[in-house]
């Protein structure tokens, strides 16, 4: 069994955590002012310079905002959102998402994928099919789930590449946390196994040049994830364990 690094997060990590926990929970309100830097440092234990450096970090990601000879005021994350936003939500969050955020996901989800399969089919070569199912190879053999998302990623993104539509792709990768998040938990509850057989089949329905097929294979596989038998819902799992 392969078993995964274990790293601490530094301080300025655990600042910067904190301050998107205070903001997302609402205990720091739309348009608060927070307190000078030197008085954040000292109340939370950490240097300025870890605020300092934290306070950008968080600006770039859209939960700060930093007004000249101001202050420094709790921006309107959900207004003013960026792919960093998304993925800094998806960090803090972790595995453990609301029904709401799952659903918000797989149907983004599921319409990448339609569209990443309707550029696709007809325009990969032999050789390229070869290299999407070497990847889908790897699904099998990897040895975790982190390890096996890395790969349905990879097929993913060189699929969306391969359809020729660069804009997609650059979507699909900043994306990526989420939907990694997904597959993550999928291959948790349902195994590494299942993850590879959805994943083949939409290969084969790739190489058959089956549009029809494999858009509706992409709707299944949808429907099933969002609420039918591989529910990634809390709730739903619960009452399948009652």
């Amino acid at each position: 069994m392969k078993f995964e690094k274990i790293t601490a997060p530094s301080q300025r990590e655990l600042f910067i955590r904190k301050m998107q926990e205070m903001i997302i929970s609402g205990q720091l309100k739309i348009g608060e002012r927070l307190p000078a830097e030197r008085d954040l440092a000292e109340s939370m234990g950490v240097s300025r310079t870890i605020v300092n450096t934290g306070i950008a970090v968080l600006e770039t990601q859209g939960f700060l905002e930093v007004v000249p000879r101001q202050g420094i005021f709790v921006a309107d994350y959900q207004r003013m959102a960026s792919v960093d936003t998304l993925n800094a939500i998806m960090h803090l969050k972790g595995d453990v998402l609301s029904d709401n955020d799952i659903r918000s996901i797989l149907e983004i989800r599921w319409a990448l994928e339609r569209l990443t399969m309707k550029n696709a089919i007809g325009h990969v070569n032999e050789e390229q099919l070869q290299e999407l199912r070497d990847i889908v190879e790897k699904i099998r053999e990897s040895q975790t789930p982190a390890e096996a998302t890395e790969y349905a990623f990879e097929f993913q993104r060189r699929l969306t590449q391969m359809g020729g539509n660069q804009m997609l792709a650059l979507i699909i990768v900043s994306f990526r946390i989420p939907c990694k998040a997904m597959w993550i938990r999928f291959c948790r509850i349902y195994g590494i196994e299942t993850l590879y057989q959805h994943t083949l089949k939409s290969w084969e329905y790739l190489k058959a040049g089956d549009y029809n097929a494999a858009i509706g294979w992409i709707e299944t596989f949808s429907k099933d994830a969002i609420s039918g038998a591989f529910t990634l819902y809390e709730k739903d799992l619960r009452d399948n364990a009652e």
